[in-house]
């Protein structure tokens, strides 16, 4: 039966006057029940006590100390948080406390034991004891749940909180708080079958998930204990992580336009910034969102971004997208050199598809992606290897672009041997092309000495770059950098004079000086092709490297000096700028290793490409006597001469002989150019498809390459403006796509018309 907390007093007061050996068990619901009936007995010489007079500093109740207690006491003994103190172990150890204290008998001790919510373990206890029980009417407090939190951690909230496992049970009688913060050195695994509900903080991630439940998206190993304490310290006073995180980055939403700072933050701004993804990710960019998917710290981030692309693949429709989402991040990350070796390693897990996931983006993806050309281009296939350049290596695939040269034995060569340089090989119809060319030699006939085209040259406010040893293989990057920089280059195809070295090869400097041309740096011209060539540092050296990685350092210094001359023309010192060669050079010659039967004294010269006609008695095969050398025009070596280091020069192939005048002008205003017919009928019985193009700047020629055909078409015009181009090879009703040229400068891309066959509608008609 329930009785009022003034009944429960009355009943205390009569149990304190009588001489009465048991204990009695006051039940309480409530805080007030408890502190009403703690104050009316604080009097006199009742003695008040906790579990904490029984404990030692921040460990579980004595026991024994409080039987013993107990054992010498006299007169009047009030006890809390007994009770509240035992739920700690379970329900169990309650009841058996509960079992133990009631049946005890205490000689000269008046013993009352507040119980809080007990009534339910009291009823179990022994029935003849039943009398010595007061159970205080009132409803049920709320039990708080417990944090243990280790005393060296600092929560910044306001739940009641206590230093000590031994102050549980009274602050838990107090009620005050549904949350009770308990700084302790035990753990939850302490107390297994606690019947409170424990929560356990041991380091600051934890806090945070207590501050901010957000934080439960995260995995402690994202950050160090030191790590997640600085961003304690703010979220504190932010209140929040999305708080703190705008405040930094000024939102939650855009997080991938800050990626580009990523090398100007601070490691703390950097790890935030990790967990920003974390928390927020990034909608619109696959590869952070990949990357931060696999990172599980801030500094396997900027790994995980480079490594994204290894989770996709190639044949996935969106790759490309990916891929170049990932090339412009890794740019804007600064390339680490850490992370592009790691990459390096890891890429090649790809096997035969490495080619797929290299970016011109390092020297050693650059030189990974020639290694992969040398020993899988076969089996890509040509066309494939193209494509992909296209992709990886933009520079790599202007170079290999064919130049029309509008002489058919030298677009199928040039065309030939570049593919052939880069992938480092030389195949067999190649070499026999270059064996009858060695006899016939054919660019006497179609192409005139340098010599013939210098009086044409404009010399006046005219700029002179004399690249040494730049061939005709570079025409088809040249263009492509030139159109990047709104110049417009003409070229005027020549030969050289033989043997092919500098020395017989200079005439055009002191005519050019004469006219009144300007030579930059000076007459003697730039020399680092040449050197390159010639002496290639130590990684080029074909002795140590038979690659040709120094391919890209041969495009750097043509992107070089393109840019030197765009700034002179553009800034109005000159009306032009010229780039002139003295001769060319071959690396098949190279890597074809062919020495021939004839020795000279001296070794030969140039690598063996030539050698004094007096050294040597007898014409050797496929040479040209010229200027009292012995010139080989096919791939082979004096026996004896030192073997080259990357390219050679000296002989007579076509790559060695034939150079370019390249006249270069700055087009600021972009010639606009307009397709006129886009939907055409034909016939093809007729063979009469045609199209028509119309310039804004008059032009003294236009040609136009389609997709599917493979001609260059050359338009006709008869005022400089409007263009026709006729069109007999196209037989296929559909869509076509226009690149428009002017002197093989890439004006205009991408026009589109749409053909239909006329032979359809005549045949319907009959």
């Amino acid at each position: 039966m329930s009785l009022t907390k003034e009944d429960t007093i009355k009943r205390i007061e009569r149990y304190l006057q009588r001489n009465d050996a048991h204990p009695r068990l006051v039940n309480v619901n409530n805080p007030d029940a408890t502190q009403a009936i703690c104050q009316y007995f604080n009097v006199g010489s009742n003695v008040l006590k906790s579990v904490a007079d029984f404990s030692s500093n921040d460990e579980n109740l004595s026991e024994d100390a409080l039987y013993n207690y107990l054992a010498t006491a006299k007169g009047a003994v009030f006890v809390t948080g007994l009770t509240s103190y035992y739920r700690l172990f379970g329900e169990d150890s309650l009841q058996d406390f509960l079992n133990r204290i009631i049946s005890t008998s205490l000689s000269g001790l008046h013993l009352i034991v507040i119980c809080y919510q007990c009534e339910k373990y009291l009823k179990n206890t022994d029935r003849r004891y039943a009398q010595f029980v007061y159970l205080v009417d009132g409803q049920k407090a709320e039990l708080p749940r417990l944090t243990f939190v280790k005393d060296d951690i600092l929560i910044p909230d306001k739940s009641a909180s206590v230093d000590g496992i031994e102050y549980v049970p009274a602050v838990v009688e107090k009620g005050k708080s549904l949350r009770l913060l308990v700084h302790t050195k035990k753990r939850k695994s302490s107390y297994p079958r606690s019947m409170y509900g424990i929560k356990e903080i041991n380091d600051s991630f934890e806090v945070l998930c207590d501050i901010d439940a957000t934080t439960e998206q995260l995995k402690k190993k994202y950050g160090s204990e030191e790590e997640w304490k600085y961003a304690l310290s703010y979220i504190t006073r932010h209140g929040s992580w999305m708080k703190y995180i705008t405040d930094i980055f000024k939102t939650t939403t855009n997080l991938d336009m800050f990626v580009g700072s990523w090398s100007t933050f601070d490691a703390n701004k950097k790890w935030l910034y990790f967990i920003a993804l974390k928390l927020y990710g990034t909608k619109d960019n696959w590869c952070l969102t990949e990357a931060i998917k696999n990172a599980d710290n801030s500094n396997l981030f900027i790994r995980c971004v480079f490594r994204s692309i290894l989770h996709a693949s190639h044949k996935d429709k969106a790759f490309w997208e990916h891929y170049d989402e990932r090339k412009k991040l890794i740019h804007l990350l600064g390339n680490p050199d850490a992370e592009v070796a790691d990459y390096c390693a890891m890429v090649k897990r790809k096997g035969e598809d490495v080619l797929y996931y290299l970016t011109d983006a390092s020297k050693a993806e650059r030189n990974l992606i020639f290694e992969n050309l040398d020993a899988y281009s076969e089996k890509i296939g040509r066309k494939n290897v193209e494509e992909i350049l296209r992709h990886i290596y933009p520079g790599l695939y202007a170079y290999l672009q064919p130049y029309r040269f509008n002489i058919q034995l030298l677009d199928s060569y040039f065309q030939e041997y570049k593919y052939q340089k880069v992938v480092n090989k030389v195949f067999p119809d190649f070499m026999q092309l270059v064996e009858e060319q060695a006899e016939k030699r054919e660019f006497n006939l179609l192409l005139p000495a340098r010599s013939e085209k210098l009086d044409a040259i404009p010399k006046n406010d005219t700029l002179v770059y004399f690249v040494d040893a730049m061939g005709v293989e570079y025409l088809s990057y040249i263009m492509d950098q030139c159109q990047k920089k709104k110049l417009l280059a003409h070229v005027t195809l020549c030969h050289c004079e033989l043997p092919s070295i500098t020395s017989f090869n200079k005439e055009f400097v002191d005519v050019l000086m004469a006219g009144g041309a300007e030579f930059l740096p000076d007459k003697n011209g730039v020399k680092s092709l040449d050197d390159l060539k010639h002496h290639g540092v130590e990684e080029f050296d074909y002795t140590n490297n038979a690659l040709p990685t120094y391919i890209p350092r041969e495009l750097e210094i043509i992107t070089q000096t393109i840019e030197k001359i765009a700034t002179k023309l553009m800034n109005g010192t000159y009306k032009r700028a010229i780039m002139i060669s003295d001769h060319g050079a071959s690396r098949l010659s190279v890597i074809s290793h062919r020495e021939n039967m004839w020795g000279s004294e001296s070794n030969a010269q140039h690598s063996g490409r030539c050698c004094p006609v007096s050294e040597i008695d007898e014409k050797p095969a496929c040479a040209i006597e010229e200027n009292g050398f012995w010139v080989l025009a096919n791939y082979d070596r004096f026996k004896g001469s030192r073997k080259a280091n990357v390219e050679v020069h000296g002989g007579a192939t076509l790559e060695e002989v034939v150079v370019p005048i390249i006249e270069i002008s700055y087009s600021p205003n972009e010639i606009e150019i307009q397709l006129l017919d886009k939907n055409i009928k034909f016939s093809r019985r007729k063979k009469d498809a045609a199209i028509r193009l119309f310039s804004k700047t008059k032009l003294d020629s236009l040609t136009i390459r389609i997709s599917g055909l493979e001609r260059e078409c050359e338009g006709e015009s008869h005022d400089g403006q409007t263009f026709t181009f006729v069109l007999p090879e196209l037989r296929k009703a559909g869509e076509y796509t226009v690149d428009v040229y002017y002197n093989n400068n890439l004006l205009k891309t991408g026009l589109v018309f749409t053909a239909n066959n006329s032979d359809f509608s005549e045949r319907k008609l009959l």
